[in-house]
């Protein structure tokens, strides 16, 4: 009898994938994937028993009948049979060791990785006491890996390294599974798969371009640029010799301004080059949309653009780019820029599209940047990832910021980073070479008083930390093209049009004053002679200095105000916050930059919250793990971004009018969705009940507003934020 895994609407079976042979592929396949992270065995295990379900009679008289072939089989048809449990049911019954691992990967290849033990009937653990079905294809009793992986097993961590060792086995066996498909009944995509340059070829590429950016650095004739030019070369210089060294945990803090991105893209290509450790791949990983599109912007204009992924929930492909659509399922681009949203979520996810990149990411260099504003109550958890990959999978990660963390193992920090070596050789001097502002305390001002200082600048910046803080100082300042207002109120398409009639009037000597939540301290470039910052964290207020004499321009350090806002006038979280900061602002005054100064702000922090640095308590989900009875379920609700808003599409301007339109009589609405995330602004729940009735849903879940009676030019959606709350942006 022959048996099939896969079938066409061909009636005459020729191009069928036949069972034995995507077995044999996707073995070979997931083996190869594992490998890397010293686990091929396993992987082939997984591989060869996946789809061992399919190899039942019943099976195959379902695949002939959902083809409408009537033959042989037929009278064994019984409706759809489950098939992925089979292949772990198996394999658990000849080692309850790691066949219980193994089960978790195969059971779970189609549905996502099950929990061990709940009250539904999809635990892991009743399934396989279900019992084992007549398997007719031929098969051998298997052969058990003698050893667990992990090279450096920690009594402490062994069930977070038992279910990360897991995850990373179920993610090579899905991508594997998927592939091997695709390969046998969709050749046409998957040609279309891996055409990337080398990363010896990329390495090239960079330097090239560096040589033309050091042309145009010399051609400045500002003594203070060029100075700043220098520290930039000092911060590079560094970087290369770091980048000599073995795999494992780094740290770069450079101040804003400091040339971090391209000095840790040339760190990483070195790094990846090393003979005796050489790396697949770079990955960067940020914290706000606003870094990712500009750090991919730059990584294209220095590698090419078909070397760069930039994988995050606003970036929309073009219809016709294959490549970039494919290498978003798994992360097989050299360069791949993402966010710590999809990043972090990932490694804790169960499902198979979450998961399948996973196995990609070992033995990679990663790139955290601006790694301080990981949330702290998801703190932990991110750590652990981290120190896992770096531990036993090959990774080497830079944790790459202007304000480092303390987030390094001590006795007052007990899950903290362990061997974490600077690349920066002197940090102090750096700081202060690069020093171009001096922060000043100025105490409690008004919203009224606020907007009639930034009167008295031609160019000036005011961050505060909340929506509608935003709103009522600009409100204060006169009507007048000049001035302008920033915050998510505004839809990302509107803000960007905004940022570049900023960049312009800044760059012509002409008047700009502007008002902005803190989503223009995301890595946004821009460079003011003057900046307000309402009193937040320390590492807020330095990302704020950070727009000011943001290029060295001036060679006196200009001034960034920190101020108050009278009592009750704030948000909670920046509250929090804030509280840490105040007791730094009079012993640190005009440094609140310096490394000192972040340090110690961090050390209170992160005390202050020690409670909080797992709220949903992932790790101790973990910790009871280490018999092998894991709940990957329940670790999924590990989410960085606890989402509580709805989406309202603004659907003013004619492109989004027209996606919009689309949406009714598209078969396939997913491409036009992402296009309508530029047009979105999210609001709280209950002033959703407000705008509701403003709204149009075209879609089930989809609201959209036309009216440009509640859509201000100047500020964006007309809403009013909750009384205390943060919301970022």
């Amino acid at each position: 009898m022959q048996f099939y895994a896969h079938s066409t609407d061909n009636p005459d079976k020729s191009d069928w994938q036949k069972l034995e042979e995507h077995l044999q592929g996707v073995a070979e396949l997931a083996e190869e994937f594992a490998a890397v992270f010293g686990a091929g065995e396993w992987g082939k295990l997984s591989g060869v028993h996946h789809d061992l379900g399919k190899g039942t009679l019943p099976w195959q008289a379902y695949l002939r009948y959902a083809n409408k072939i009537v033959d042989e089989f037929a009278k064994f048809y019984t409706g759809h049979p489950s098939h992925a449990v089979v292949g772990a049911q198996w394999l658990f019954k000849h080692s309850d060791q790691a066949g219980k691992l193994l089960a978790y990967c195969i059971a779970g290849h189609h549905g996502g990785l099950p929990n061990w033990s709940d009250t539904s009937s999809a635990a892991l653990e009743a399934k396989l006491q279900e019992d084992l079905p007549d398997i007719q294809f031929p098969l051998a009793d298997p052969y058990f890996p003698q050893s667990f992986p992990v090279a450096k097993p920690e009594t402490e961590r062994l069930g977070f390294q038992l279910q990360f060792f897991v995850r990373m086995l179920f993610s090579c066996l899905v991508d594997a599974d998927f592939l091997d498909t695709e390969k046998s009944l969709d050749k046409k995509k998957s040609n279309r798969r891996s055409n990337y340059p080398s990363i010896d070829e990329l390495h090239q590429y960079f330097w090239n371009n560096f040589k033309k950016l050091r042309k145009k650095a010399d051609k400045i004739e500002n003594e203070n640029q060029r100075r700043v030019n220098r520290q930039r070369e000092q911060v590079l210089d560094d970087c290369l010799h770091a980048s000599e060294q073995e795999s494992g945990l780094f740290s770069l803090t450079v101040p804003t301004g400091g040339s971090k991105t391209l000095s840790s893209l040339a760190f990483a290509l070195n790094h990846a080059l090393l003979k005796k450790s050489p790396k697949r791949r770079i990955i960067y990983v940020v914290p706000f949309t606003s870094i990712i599109e500009q750090n991919a912007k730059v990584f294209r204009e220095m590698l090419g653009d078909n070397a760069v992924l930039e994988h995050h929930c606003n970036y929309i492909p073009d219809e016709t780019d294959w490549q970039t659509r494919l290498a978003s399922e798994n992360w097989d681009a050299p360069v791949i820029v993402t966010t710590n949203v999809q990043f972090f979520n990932s490694f804790y996810a169960n499902k198979p599209s979450k998961c399948r990149k996973l196995h990609n990411v070992a033995n990679s260099i990663i790139i955290f940047d601006e790694v301080q504003a990981i949330p702290v109550d998801k703190l932990q958890p991110c750590l652990e990832v981290i120190k896992e990959l770096s531990l036993n999978y090959g990774v080497t990660s830079v944790l790459c910021t202007a304000t480092q963390p303390a987030i390094k193992y001590s006795d007052q920090f007990k899950s903290g980073l362990e061997n974490v070596r600077e690349i920066i050789h002197d940090v102090p001097r750096l700081f202060k070479e690069l020093k171009r502002t001096e922060e000043v305390y100025v105490g409690e001002l008004s919203e009224q008083l606020v907007a009639e200082k930034m009167m008295e600048n031609k160019q000036v910046l005011c961050i505060v930390n909340s929506r509608q803080q935003a709103l009522d100082i600009f409100q204060e300042l006169p009507d007048a093209d000049e001035n302008f207002h920033l915050s998510a109120l505004m839809h990302p398409a509107h803000r960007t049009e905004k940022l570049a009639e900023i960049r312009s009037r800044l760059d012509n000597g002409k008047t700009c004053r502007v008002v902005s939540t803190q989503l223009i301290e995301a890595g946004v470039d821009v460079d003011f002679p003057c900046v307000y910052r309402a009193v937040a964290g320390i590492d807020s207020i330095a990302q704020a200095a950070g727009r000011c004499n943001r290029n060295g321009r001036s060679k006196d350090q200009l001034n960034v105000y920190v101020f108050d806002f009278p009592e009750g006038v704030g948000c909670s979280y920046f509250r929090l916050t804030a509280q840490s900061a105040e007791k730094l602002l009079i012993p640190f005054a005009g440094k609140l930059t310096d490394p000192q100064c972040v340090q110690e702000y961090f050390a209170d922090y992160y005390w202050k919250n020690s409670q909080r640095l797992d709220e949903a308590g992932i790790i101790e989900c973990c910790r009871t793990a280490q018999s092998g009875n894991i709940q990957f379920k329940d670790l999924a609700r590990f989410q960085m971004i606890e989402s509580a808003t709805v989406p309202i599409v603004i659907a003013l301007e004619k492109v989004a009018s027209d996606l919009v339109e689309s949406l009714r009589f598209a078969e396939y609405r997913g491409g036009i969705l992402r296009q309508l995330q530029q047009f979105t602004v999210q609001v709280y729940p209950y002033q959703f009940d407000d705008l509701k009735g403003w709204c149009e849903s075209p879609l089930a879940g989809v609201y959209v507003l036309r009216s440009d009676e509640l859509y201000s030019e100047d500020t964006g959606l007309k809403c009013k934020a909750p009384e205390g709350a943060a919301f970022f942006g």
